[in-house]
């Protein structure tokens, strides 16, 4: 099915859309283990005193968790489950000191997964903390953030739309629990989630619809705002997947949405009405050793200035690993060059 939908899309956009730039790969992550629809999500954890230590956390869904440098070699691969997204902040209070929280959706009991993240060794604790149970039929995407004093986990029900909303709770023996704190549907399938930390609101997106903002006080999602639409006159197409903030100063910043059905990614204002700016394909890399990407699942970026990216690192999912074929990979791309592309600067 997804396949058929990538393939009406992209005639459809041959037939009627302007053209959409592209900007170059930088280099690219070696492939999963597993061969198909394996690789999907990742997750960018800066190390702020030194940025040439941060690493990038992803998804083979068929199997566990890998963590790469910012040249892409692997520092850890870790088996276990079979996570679909994937997420990270900074700061939680574990019983055994502060340090990053990593959580993704598992697919193998239909969990939310939870590990702590050593920034001296850059890996996870092999151990997950916690699995906190959905009730989901099937949990598809899953977004960490952090509102106030409250870390919050995000997840949706692949089929039913269904949009899910935990508290994360610490008892006083240190074991994690979640609290559901909101509960509504989106009546079709829905993944892609990110959560905006500073503007107390979170985006999802419903593959065959659109994109949604809703505000994270909203327990039932009865205020939520579309701000883009699949056709009817909006500038997205099936089936839209991951989404990421790049965080400006005061609010401000980008969303990005993958479109997968188009290959492109669609770039909003952070604020405001999240007016639309612009899209941008991902093409070789300069010297040709990296090959483009196609139908991208899962996306991250990070605005901090990393060593070789100016303004932020860009990081997708390649489906289609062509030049020469191999299996799923991660590509890494300059935020920079995409600024420069689209005019945001």
């Amino acid at each position: 099915m997804r396949n058929i939908l990538i393939a009406a899309a992209a005639f459809a956009l041959t037939a009627c859309s302007p053209p959409v730039g592209s900007v170059p790969a930088v280099l690219e992550t070696p492939p999963v283990s597993q061969a198909d629809d394996a690789a999907d999500d990742p997750a960018i954890w800066v190390a702020n005193d030194d940025p040439a230590r941060s690493v990038v956390i992803a998804t083979q869904k068929k199997g566990g968790l890998y963590i790469y440098d910012l040249d892409g070699a692997i520092v850890q691969d870790l088996p276990g489950g079979e996570p679909n997204n994937v997420d990270i902040r900074e700061g939680f209070a574990w019983a055994d000191g502060a340090a990053p929280i990593v959580g993704a959706s598992d697919r193998s009991d239909n969990t939310i997964v939870l590990w702590r993240f050593d920034p001296e060794t850059r890996q996870l604790d092999p151990a997950p903390r916690a699995r906190i149970a959905t009730g989901f039929v099937e949990v598809y995407g899953f977004c960490l953030g952090r509102i106030g004093g409250d870390y919050i986990a995000i997840v949706t029900d692949r089929d039913s739309g269904d949009v899910g909303v935990w508290r994360i709770v610490q008892g006083g023996d240190g074991a994690l629990a979640g609290e559901r704190i909101g509960a509504y549907s989106l009546g079709s399938i829905a993944e892609g989630c990110v959560v905006d930390d500073d503007n107390g609101a979170y985006y999802v997106a419903q593959e065959l619809e659109g994109i949604w903002r809703v505000d994270a006080d909203d327990a039932a999602g009865a205020g939520r705002r579309l701000i883009d639409r699949v056709g009817r006159g909006g500038n997205l197409v099936a089936d839209v997947e991951g989404l990421a903030l790049w965080r400006g100063e005061d609010g401000g910043g980008y969303l990005i949405a993958s479109v997968q059905g188009a290959s492109r990614y669609a770039v909003y204002d952070r604020g405001g009405d999240n007016a639309y700016r612009g899209a941008f394909r991902i093409g070789p890399s300069a010297d040709g050793r990296v090959d483009g990407v196609q139908g991208t699942d899962g996306i991250d970026v990070v605005s901090t200035p990393l060593p070789g990216y100016p303004r932020g690192l860009f990081v997708a999912q390649d489906d289609e690993n062509t030049d020469p074929p191999e299996l799923q990979n991660f590509k890494y791309v300059s935020w920079a060059e995409v600024e420069t592309l689209l005019g945001l600067r």
